[in-house]
C-alpha cells in the first residue's frame, strides 16, 4: 500500500493535512468520477485534493483540484465541466460548498510527523485536532497529544521500538523518527489558483 496525499484544510490561516475524504459519500452516491483524466499516482487514488475550512462551526469545500503527477508533478485546476457536475451533486450554486453530505471524523496533523509510514493516512505527527461532524457541522473538536500515546505505547511495546530504527531489516520497512526537524512538514502548500481569503 502506498501513503495517500492528503487533503488539505485551512486552520488559522495556513494549509494542514486533512486525514479525510469528506467528498467520498457524495461521489459515491451521485457516482460522481472526480479523478484527472490525463494523469494518475498510486500516492493519491482519489485523484484530486480538496481545500476545506472550518467557518462558523460548519465544514465547506472552498477549492478543488485535480492531482497533476503527470510530469509537473503538481496540482491543476478542474474543469469547468466537472466543476458544474461536482456544484450539482452537491445542490449548490458555487464555492464554497457546505458539506451537509459528511458525518464522520477527521484528523489534522499538527505539529512534527514523528513517524511516517506509508500505508494510506497511518503517518502519527505531534498532535492532531480531531474533528467530529454531522450533516458537515462540528459536534466536537478536541486536540490528541499523538507524542504521548506513542510513549505510552512504546512503554508498553517495547520490541516494537526498534522497528523506528533505519537499520532494523523488517519487510514492513522501518518506522522514521522526525524528532529533530524544527519546522512542520508542508507549511506552505496552497493551490496553485486558490485565492486566499483575508
Amino acid at each position: 500500500m502506498t501513503a495517500q496525499a492528503s487533503e488539505r484544510i485551512v486552520l488559522d490561516g495556513r494549509p494542514r493535512q486533512l486525514f479525510a475524504d469528506p467528498l467520498y459519500r457524495l461521489r459515491k452516491r451521485c457516482r460522481l468520477d472526480l479523478r484527472n483524466p490525463y494523469s494518475f499516482s498510486t500516492g493519491n487514488y482519489r485523484g484530486y485534493v480538496g481545500t476545506w475550512e472550518i467557518r462558523d462551526r460548519r465544514l465547506y469545500l472552498v477549492h478543488l483540484c485535480w492531482d497533476g503527477w503527470g510530469g509537473s508533478n503538481s496540482e491543476v485546476p478542474i474543469s469547468d465541466e466537472l466543476r458544474q457536475r461536482l456544484l450539482r451533486a452537491a445542490a449548490a450554486s458555487d464555492f464554497p460548498i457546505h458539506a451537509h453530505w459528511f458525518t464522520a471524523i477527521m484528523r489534522i496533523a499538527i505539529g512534527r510527523r514523528l513517524v511516517c509510514n506509508h500505508r494510506g493516512w497511518s503517518h502519527w505527527y505531534e498532535s492532531e485536532r480531531v474533528v467530529r461532524l454531522r450533516a458537515g457541522d462540528v459536534v466536537r473538536d478536541r486536540v490528541v497529544d499523538m507524542r504521548a500515546i506513542l510513549e505510552w505505547w512504546l512503554q508498553r511495546n517495547p520490541e516494537a521500538s526498534d522497528r523506528l530504527s533505519s537499520s532494523n531489516p523488517d519487510p514492513r520497512g522501518p518506522l522514521t523518527w522526525f524528532d529533530n526537524e524544527d519546522d512542520d512538514w508542508e507549511t506552505d502548500w496552497w493551490p496553485p489558483d486558490y485565492v486566499r481569503r483575508p
